[in-house]
């Protein structure tokens, strides 16, 4: 039993002389010493639940505990100036206590619904719920006048500890306060009357209700729509012009809605929709919104098959003034040195740019990639959209490398609790890629990408119509009937499948097809092959027979490119000079013929004379015969 009466005179929460540590020590004193429980009497300007608990085992020994909220007045700096329509005199200051006390009760939610969802936490606000059931607890609100005042009343004159600290957790332990005790009968006699009658005045205030609703049960579902209202509410709120040149459904409109507010965040956004939906014509209103609306100029870059069908035609349906390059162009080597022929204008003069089949780009290696990124320097930041219906071919890191084109930091993503992107993919590729979880990327995804399916489409937009010519009308996907057609490959090329398997692949030794036009490091005299080089010969092989299931015709074409590149590189090899390996992640980097066929037949020499010539020589030419 502690014998000294502990009276703490002067509080500040420095260097451990806390008001937690005053009260709890005065307290135990009274508990011990008094023959009665004592009450105790606190008026505050705001409460939780976490400063309750610092005390709470002291508070449950007491007869009983009051509990006086109040607003507190705003301080001079902050506080409304009276406008016209504003009431005069005591009627504006009604008004600033009426504020004052929505603020205080919006607070006071707003933290119970920030608790965390621990065990912790759950027992401290149970807890706080069973002594308020005990009637030891009485809470009341002042609403006279505004409360400014914070005192710890220990009843029936042992004394008051008033000051600066609200009943909360950071009041009592953390803020810097200054709190004095004052031990003196008369001092104490006139502070109990001064609660006394505000006591009197104040109204009762269920503050059991406000943590009951904590655990108060829903119907998943109504959960699960608060959910998507908290995370999508602001989109319900954009202003949709739907009559427009380009006459866009109701989900390209969505598609366009949501595309924006990507841009506007993010300076960039993934358009990756499926095939037939229209991309273009997403592209195609942000292309005419920037140079007819905004005045400013944009560049597309597409394939050049693209840039000269497809687009021409678009651009000219709907009178669409905007520049256009292919990769190729965009990779030219002034381009990527700083210097603009292939463009109208200076870099700095674009305002945004589009990429079509931006899947393009997915190696970060590559002279367009390069180029790009040398285009998207400068301030103002521009601002990017990537189009493509397959932003993923061969790992989750070709998106990664589409994505950093525009997120500009690692860390962009940490208010989403993605401290690192590049270790969200790190940690994505360690995944099972045939039982990926949707969940995986989502948050990325959702916050970078516009992508819609058909069945998408038809579930959703059931009734959505799409402008043909002068009329309107629902759209309507194509219902597809498969039928199989049988076919003997022996039949028509006996053994060749065979054949063609063990050039590329044999179950024992090295295959026929070396390969070495696209790994000529392998030659090199005395340095180990480079890893990357032979990583991409196998992708190479993949591709041959990617290109071989695709159909003879584009199989013989690939062939024929190929063959075409090892007599220029044999030739180069004559004049006793290599094409430069970062061709090798170029030709990887595109899909389409053309572009096969400039890379292939492309590449800046260097000098070969670390290399042993006669036998790399003697290996592309005798792939060039198998070939042939």
């Amino acid at each position: 039993m502690p014998d000294q009466n502990p009276q703490p005179e002067f509080v500040d929460n420095r260097n451990g002389n806390t008001l937690e540590r005053a009260l709890l020590a005065r307290l135990e004193w009274l508990a011990a010493n008094l023959r009665e429980p004592t009450d105790i009497s606190i008026a505050t300007g705001y409460f939780n639940p976490e400063g309750f608990g610092r005390i709470a085992d002291s508070l449950e020994k007491l007869g009983k505990v009051r509990l006086l909220l109040g607003a507190e007045p705003v301080t001079p700096p902050a506080r409304p100036v009276r406008h016209l329509q504003d009431p005069r005199g005591e009627r504006f200051e009604a008004k600033l206590l009426r504020d004052a006390l929505a603020q205080n009760q919006e607070g006071l939610l707003r933290d119970r619904d920030s608790l965390a969802f621990a065990p912790s936490t759950d027992r401290a606000i149970k807890r706080l719920l069973q002594f308020l059931a005990s009637g030891k607890l009485e809470v009341r609100r002042y609403e006279q006048r505004f409360l400014h005042g914070k005192a710890y009343i220990f009843q029936n004159g042992q004394g008051v500890m008033a000051g600066s600290s609200n009943f909360t957790s950071a009041g009592l332990v953390s803020n810097l306060e200054l709190n004095l005790g004052q031990y003196q009968p008369a001092v104490t006699q006139q502070v109990e009357t001064w609660f006394e009658e505000l006591w009197a005045e104040a109204a009762p205030y269920d503050l059991a209700a406000l943590y009951e609703a904590r655990y108060e049960e829903y119907d998943p579902y109504i959960i699960y729509l608060r959910v998507l209202w908290e995370r999508y509410h602001a989109e319900l709120d954009t202003e949709r012009g739907r009559d427009g040149i380009l006459h866009l459904t109701r989900f390209q409109t969505d598609g366009l809605d949501r595309a924006r507010r990507i841009l506007e965040k993010y300076n960039g956004v993934l358009i990756a929709d499926s095939v037939g939906l229209g991309k273009s014509f997403l592209a195609g209103e942000l292309l005419r919104q920037t140079i007819e609306r905004d005045r400013k100029r944009a560049l597309l870059v597409a394939p050049a098959a693209l840039r000269d069908g497809s687009w021409a035609r678009f651009k000219h349906r709907f009178q669409l003034g905007v520049e256009t390059i292919s990769f190729n162009e965009l990779a030219d080597e002034a381009t990527l040195g700083g210097r603009t022929p292939q463009l109208k204008s200076r870099p700095e003069e674009y305002s945004l740019i589009v990429v079509d089949e931006a899947h393009a780009l997915r190696n970060a290696d590559t002279k367009a990639a390069a180029a790009l990124r040398r285009l998207l320097q400068g301030d103002p930041p521009k601002q990017l959209v990537l189009m493509t219906a397959t932003p993923v071919n061969n790992s989750l890191w070709d998106l990664y490398n589409l994505l950093v084109f525009f997120t500009g930091h690692d860390a962009i993503f940490a208010e989403l609790g993605i401290p690192s992107l590049r270790r969200k993919f790190e940690d994505a590729m360690k995944e099972d890629p045939f039982s990926l979880k949707p969940d995986v990327l989502f948050d990325v995804l959702d916050a970078t990408t516009v992508r819609r399916t058909r069945h998408f489409v038809q579930r959703y937009y059931p009734n959505d119509r799409v402008k043909i010519g002068d009329e309107l009308q629902t759209i309507q996907f194509p219902r597809p009937h498969v039928r199989s057609r049988n076919y003997d490959l022996d039949g028509v090329l006996p053994g060749f499948f065979a054949e063609f398997a063990e050039m590329l692949a044999p179950e024992h030794g090295e295959p026929l097809l070396t390969m070495a036009r696209y790994a000529p490091s392998r030659y090199r005299r005395n340095a180990p092959p480079d890893a990357r080089e032979l990583s991409l010969v196998g992708l190479i092989r993949s591709g041959l027979l990617k290109r071989f299931e695709s159909s003879a015709h584009a199989f013989g074409n690939t062939l024929e490119r190929m063959i075409a590149a090892h007599d220029l590189f044999l030739k180069s090899l004559d004049s006793g000079i290599l094409p430069t390996p970062e061709l090798l992640a170029e030709l990887l980097s595109v899909d389409t013929d053309e572009s096969w066929d400039d890379l292939l037949a492309d590449g800046e020499p260097i000098d070969g004379s670390e290399f042993d010539i006669p036998a790399l020589r003697s290996a592309v030419r005798a792939d060039r015969d198998l070939l042939l």
